[in-house]
């Protein structure tokens, strides 16, 4: 989104330049500012949590739809390459499910335009595990991401979920979490 807002803004400025239109209004798709005070801040706060940039699509989709109250985060991955399993065990995996949760919330913040309040639960929550074929404990290294979204939202941040192993994920990630949210 940020990108297209500076591809548009660029364009307006280069056909301005040229004489071609008198209009040179470009609306701006920034992220509006992040309310600095609400319940969920204040949880995230005194958990140590500060929710980085929403990060930008890595390729040709969008990080987060909203469709009425509901919102679709697409897959957020840790920063951490390698297969759990071989390189990392449950317990790291964990910890990169948590970072992959954080980031999931980094897109929801942004999809409810800075208010983590207007959050009412968490759906469905989808994990998959890059990890050896003998690997069966993709469960626990999820539960970073369903413990931390009770942790913040209590009893309404348990979703429905799944758990799964694979033997590959884009740019080599260790984990992603994908997850809907019901909003106000």
């Amino acid at each position: 989104m940020i990108r297209r807002a500076i591809l548009t803004t660029a364009l307006a400025s280069i056909i301005s330049a040229c004489g071609k239109s008198d209009d040179t209004t470009v609306t701006s798709t920034e992220i509006p500012p992040t309310p600095s005070n609400g319940k969920i801040n204040a949880k995230l706060s005194e958990m140590g949590i500060e929710l980085p940039e929403a990060k930008m699509a890595l390729a040709t989709y969008t990080p987060w739809r909203k469709i009425g109250n509901m919102v679709y985060i697409a897959g957020q991955a840790a920063s951490h390459k390698g297969v759990i399993g071989k390189k990392y065990n449950t317990q790291q995996g964990y910890a990169f499910a948590r970072e992959a949760a954080i980031l999931v919330l980094s897109q929801l913040k942004a999809a409810c335009d800075g208010d983590l309040d207007r959050v009412e639960q968490c759906v469905q929550l989808q994990g998959i595990v890059r990890c050896t074929n003998d690997f069966t404990e993709q469960h626990l290294v999820i539960n970073g991401a369903s413990e931390l979204f009770q942790d913040v939202f209590g009893d309404s941040g348990l979703a429905a979920r799944a758990a799964v192993g694979t033997n590959s994920l884009p740019i080599g990630d260790a984990c992603e979490v994908i997850a809907t949210f019901e909003i106000t």
